[in-house]
């Protein structure tokens, strides 16, 4: 089972991310009043980055406990790790754009947290398919 740990984190990870973005946010945004959706976008989001952050070195860790040689699966799971670090910092700085009016720097962090999600996403897929071939 702890040999697997890695390969069921990321699965887990590719779950949360598709869950959140395709279901949660939009039906946040949809069925919310854009005031409360804000308080509780703005709860959610730092959790989603944390959660992932650390099932990211959950995976990490297990990879070195049981020594296993993985060096991509390690590679992919540090990118994770660290965009979604970053995403976590950046998140105050969105939220004080949008509450200044800043749209211009909002846009520029919005559009890279989207971003290093989806590559957090793909590398996570991608650690999922090297797992599988690398059984």
């Amino acid at each position: 089972m702890l040999k697997n740990l890695p390969f069921i984190i990321s699965v887990a990870i590719v779950a949360i991310i598709l869950f959140q973005s395709i279901l949660i946010a939009p039906a946040i945004n949809k069925f919310i009043n854009i005031k409360e959706a804000s308080v509780i976008l703005r709860f959610i989001w730092p959790v989603f980055f944390i959660i992932i952050s650390v099932l990211s070195v959950i995976s990490i860790l297990s990879m070195y406990i049981i020594d296993l040689n993985q060096t991509l699966a390690r590679l992919y799971m540090i990118v994770s790790l660290g965009l979604m670090i970053s995403c976590y910092f950046i998140t105050p700085i969105i939220n004080n754009a949008k509450d200044t009016s800043n749209d211009q720097l909002w846009t520029i962090l919005h559009l890279f947290t989207i971003i290093a999600t989806a590559i957090a996403l793909l590398v996570n897929i991608l650690n999922i398919i090297y797992w599988e071939i690398n059984k």
